[in-house]
C-alpha cells in the first residue's frame, strides 16, 4: 500500500508538474489599430533640453501581395497608415495637426512569424517584437529573440534600424482588468555602430553609435497570445560624427485602441441613398464575406509563435452586433460573443451582422441610377479596414487640387453621410489617371486628397479627423486607354476607419 501509494503522488506531483507549464502561442488574422506613446526626457550633450512626449497612431488592414512581389500562400500581408498625432514641447503646449498626412507602411508576416517590410518608412518602430519560444514555460523560464527598432533620435525623418535580441522571462498567469492573461518580461541592451555588421546602410549616415538599455513589461491574452500592453522603460545614448550626445530617458508604451461603435445601418442606409453598392468581396479580407471585428475590450499588441512577431492586435470580444469573421455570413440579429485573432489565424463570429448585401436588401432604393451605372458616380464597399466610398471623375482644375464649383452638390452629400459616424478617423486616398508622369501624378494625388478634407473639413467635419494618402496612378478602377476610363480613375476614396 506504501508503495502504491508513493506512485500515486510521484504520479500526481508530475502531472501537476506538467499542467502547470504553458507554450505561449499567437493566433490572429484581422486588422487592427495600434497606438504608440513616447514620454522621454531629452538631453543633448548632457543638458536637459526638455520633453518629448509624442503619439503615433495606426490603422492597419490586411492587403493582397504587391504587384510583382512572389508571396507564398503561408505569407499575410498588411498595408498601413501611420500618423502623428500629438507633440508637447517643453512648455507644456500640445500642438495638434489639422489634416494628418499618412505614413504608408507595407509589409508581410511569413508563417514562422518574421516581419519583413516592403514599404518601410520607420513604422511600424517595433518589428518581430515581442517572440515566443516553442517550448513549454513555467514560471522563471527565460529565451531569447531576434527584432529590430526603427529610431531617429535627431527627428530629421531619417530612420535607423538597430537589431536588438532580446531576453525574455515567463512571469506566470494572473487576471488583468478581469481578462486572464500571463505577465512576460523583456530585457535587452542597445549596441549599435560597433561594427560594420549592424549598421543600417539606409539608416541615418551621421549616427556613429547606439548604446544603452531597455525593460519591457508586456501583457498577453492566455487564449490567444496577443498582448494587451508594453511598456518599455528605456534609458539611451546616440553618439554622431559632429560630437553630438542625445540621451532619451522615460517609456514608450503601445497598446491597441478601439474606433467607436457606429450606427452601421445608418450609415449604410445614407450610402445606399448616394452610392451604389459594391457587395463583391475584396481582395484582402477573410475568406466568406464582411469584416472580422466590431468594438470590443481588450486586444492588444501581440507577437507570434516561432523567431519572431509583428506587433500586431486584434478587436476582442464584442456584444450586440458583431461581424462576419471567415466561413461565410452570419445570419441572426441577437448579440455575439466574437473572438477576433490578430495575425497567424482566423476569427470567428455567432450571431453577428448581416452582409451588406443583406442590408442594402433590407433598405430604400437601390443606390444605382436608371441605366445601371453608380449612382452620383460614387460606389461604396466593405474593405478590411471599413466601409469606403469612392468618389469617381471628380473634377478639378486640369493639374491642379482646384475643386471646381460643380462638386458643391456631391461633396455637401458626402459631408453628410460622413456626419453618421461623429467620432471616426477618416482615410482620403486620392487617385489619378495614368498619363506618364508618376512622380506628378502622385504629388498631385496627395494634394487632391488633402483638398477634398478641406471641403468637408468646410463643410463641419473637424480637420484633425481625416488621414490623407496619395496613390497617383498606380491603383486604377478602369483603363487609361480611355477618355471614360481615364475619367473613373480621376477619384478620390473615402474609408470610414473601423
Amino acid at each position: 500500500m506504501k508503495k502504491s501509494a508513493l506512485i500515486i503522488g510521484v504520479f500526481s506531483f508530475f502531472q501537476a508538474f506538467v499542467f502547470s507549464q504553458t507554450k505561449l502561442t499567437y493566433s490572429g488574422d484581422s486588422s487592427y489599430k495600434m497606438v504608440e506613446r513616447t514620454n522621454l526626457r531629452r538631453y543633448v550633450n548632457g543638458k536637459y533640453s526638455g520633453l518629448t512626449s509624442r503619439e503615433v497612431r495606426s490603422f492597419i488592414s490586411r492587403s493582397d501581395a504587391p504587384d510583382g512581389i512572389r508571396s507564398s500562400k503561408s505569407d499575410r500581408w498588411y498595408d498601413g497608415n501611420f500618423f502623428v498625432v500629438e507633440e508637447t514641447l517643453r512648455n507644456s503646449q500640445a500642438t495638434m495637426a489639422g489634416i494628418h498626412d499618412a505614413i504608408p507602411s507595407v509589409f508581410k508576416i511569413s508563417a514562422d512569424g518574421k516581419m519583413t517590410m516592403i514599404s518601410d518608412n520607420g513604422y511600424p518602430t517595433f518589428r518581430s517584437f515581442p517572440s515566443y519560444t516553442t517550448e513549454q514555460l513555467k514560471p522563471g523560464d527565460s529565451w531569447k529573440g531576434e527584432g529590430e527598432r526603427a529610431v531617429d533620435p535627431m527627428n530629421k525623418g531619417i530612420f535607423t534600424r538597430i537589431p536588438i535580441l532580446v531576453r525574455y522571462t515567463f512571469e506566470g498567469a494572473e487576471v488583468y482588468k478581469g481578462e486572464n492573461v500571463y505577465r512576460i518580461k523583456a530585457i535587452w541592451q542597445t549596441n549599435y555602430g560597433f561594427s560594420n555588421f549592424d549598421r543600417d546602410p539606409k539608416g541615418d549616415d551621421s549616427l556613429r553609435q547606439a548604446t544603452g538599455g531597455h525593460k519591457a513589461d508586456i501583457i498577453v491574452r492566455q487564449s490567444t497570445g496577443e498582448a494587451i500592453l508594453i511598456s518599455d522603460n528605456v534609458d539611451e545614448t546616440f553618439t554622431y560624427t559632429d560630437g553630438t550626445q542625445v540621451n532619451l530617458k522615460g517609456t514608450i508604451t503601445m497598446f491597441t485602441e478601439y474606433p467607436p461603435a457606429i450606427d452601421r445601418d445608418k450609415l449604410i442606409f445614407a450610402l445606399n441613398r448616394i452610392a451604389k453598392a459594391d457587395d463583391k468581396p475584396k481582395a484582402g479580407s477573410t475568406s466568406g464575406t464582411g469584416l472580422a471585428g466590431g468594438k470590443g475590450s481588450g486586444g492588444g499588441i501581440s507577437g507570434s509563435s516561432g523567431s519572431g512577431a509583428a506587433i500586431a492586435s486584434a478587436k476582442g470580444t464584442s456584444s450586440g452586433k458583431g461581424t462576419t469573421g471567415t466561413g461565410g455570413k452570419s445570419s441572426g440579429s441577437t448579440s455575439s460573443n466574437s473572438t477576433i485573432s490578430g495575425f497567424g489565424g482566423t476569427g470567428s463570429s455567432t450571431g453577428g451582422k448581416s452582409s451588406l448585401s443583406e442590408k442594402i436588401a433590407s433598405s430604400k432604393g437601390s443606390g444605382t441610377s436608371p441605366d445601371g451605372k453608380p449612382k452620383n458616380n460614387m460606389v461604396f464597399e466593405e474593405t478590411p479596414a471599413g466601409i469606403r466610398l469612392s468618389v469617381r471623375d471628380i473634377k478639378f482644375k486640369a493639374d491642379s487640387d482646384e475643386v471646381l464649383a460643380t462638386e458643391k452638390s456631391r461633396l455637401d452629400e458626402i459631408a453628410e453621410v460622413l456626419k453618421l459616424a461623429p467620432n471616426s478617423q477618416f482615410l482620403i486616398e486620392g487617385h489619378t489617371a495614368a498619363v506618364g508622369k508618376p512622380q506628378g501624378e502622385q504629388a498631385l494625388s496627395v494634394q487632391r486628397a488633402r483638398r477634398i478634407a478641406a471641403e468637408l473639413s468646410n463643410r463641419g467635419i473637424a480637420a484633425d479627423r481625416f488621414i490623407c494618402k496619395g496613390l497617383g496612378g498606380t491603383k486604377p478602377v478602369a483603363s487609361n486607354s480611355t477618355d471614360e476610363g481615364r475619367a473613373q480613375n480621376r477619384r478620390v476614396e473615402i474609408t470610414i476607419l473601423e
